[in-house]
């Protein structure tokens, strides 16, 4: 089966071709053909859904062997095989990935793999955007320090075929009915719902450190429209009285109702969204943009104050995060 079938950005039985085109797209510095045919028939797929890149790849039914460095980008790549199977290092790691066994793969450590008629589904997003939601999520006092998952993804567990049925579903409504659908709310759900997914049924270290609290409560509706309506304002002032009008509740229910859910106050919410998107921005600035001119284009109009707001959040200065751009 192929997915994303209307955004195809590659296909070819030029191994050459092929070589240079995996190199730009993903890194891939080395493809080789074992065995006596050289001949491959490789086709890409590629999407964007917000910060989430979705990929499908298929390297057609030959034995192949690819290397691929480690790069700078704070990505993982969580990868579902489709068909057929592939030996793997991984940094450290060395396995077989299959339909059975799926890989996340940290983008900071080389790879190198045989792959025996295979085909992939994927995902990559940077591990701040998780972080991000995980703040959402669950509040900052679980949402702090390293997010680790597990490298090895294991079908068997229906939390992980979940996350897999999940993927399937995006790209299939990307495919059909969204296809020609640019409305920013749909694709923003669609986002949320593969970022909870991945952070709620994949096993990880920020997972580890809710297994010593209570199950969280569920989101009543003013607060999602509250938290909507920060995200959707975010480069605008809010004030309490905006919020508690479009989420249509009284502002102590609202306060409260954030505690338990968010496990933060409504404003400390919209900082840390602001936050959020200044740190976004600093990762992608071009030549002209400064730390001041992003701190103020999100609020923050005392540069020092956030400065050191945004060190101990990621613990980085912005200047430095400015530095590292991509």
């Amino acid at each position: 089966m192929s997915y994303l079938v209307n955004h195809q950005v590659f296909a070819s039985q030029d191994l050459h071709q092929a070589r240079e085109l995996l190199f730009d797209l993903n890194s891939i510095e080395k493809l080789d053909v074992v065995g006596k045919n050289s001949e491959v028939d490789i086709a890409i797929h590629a999407a964007e859904l917000g910060d989430i890149g979705l990929l499908y790849a298929s390297l057609g039914i030959r034995r192949v062997r690819i290397q691929t460095p480690s790069i700078d980008d704070e990505d993982l790549f969580f990868m579902f095989v489709t068909s057929g199977s592939a030996q793997v290092k991984h940094g450290p790691h060395e396995c077989a990935v299959s339909t059975d066994i799926g890989l996340i793969r940290n983008m900071q450590l080389p790879l190198s793999a045989i792959e025996d008629n295979f085909s992939v589904l994927g995902m990559q997003l940077p591990v701040s955007k998780l972080r991000a939601h995980a703040h959402v999520l669950w509040g900052l006092d679980v949402a702090r320090g390293d997010l680790v998952f597990d490298p090895m993804m294991d079908l068997a567990r229906p939390e992980t075929q979940h996350v897999r049925n999940t993927l399937e579903y995006v790209t299939n409504a990307l495919d059909g009915p969204l296809r020609h659908l640019t409305s920013p709310h749909l694709r923003r759900e669609l986002e949320d719902l593969l970022l909870t997914n991945i952070l709620t049924m994949l096993p990880n270290s920020y997972a580890d450190r809710l297994k010593d609290r209570p199950s969280s409560t569920a989101m009543p509706y003013y607060v999602k429209r509250a938290r909507d309506y920060i995200h959707d304002h975010a480069d605008e002032p809010i004030g309490l009285d905006d919020l508690v009008a479009y989420a249509g509740c009284s502002y102590r229910t609202l306060q409260r109702a954030f505690g338990d859910v968010l496990d933060m106050a409504p404003m400390a919410y919209a900082k840390q969204v602001r936050l959020s998107r200044a740190h976004d921005d600093l990762l992608m600035a071009g030549d002209e943009d400064t730390v001041a001119t992003i701190a103020r284009k999100w609020g923050f109009d005392h540069v020092g104050r956030f400065a050191r707001i945004y060190a101990g959040q990621y613990g980085v200065t912005p200047s430095e995060a400015l530095r590292r751009r991509n």
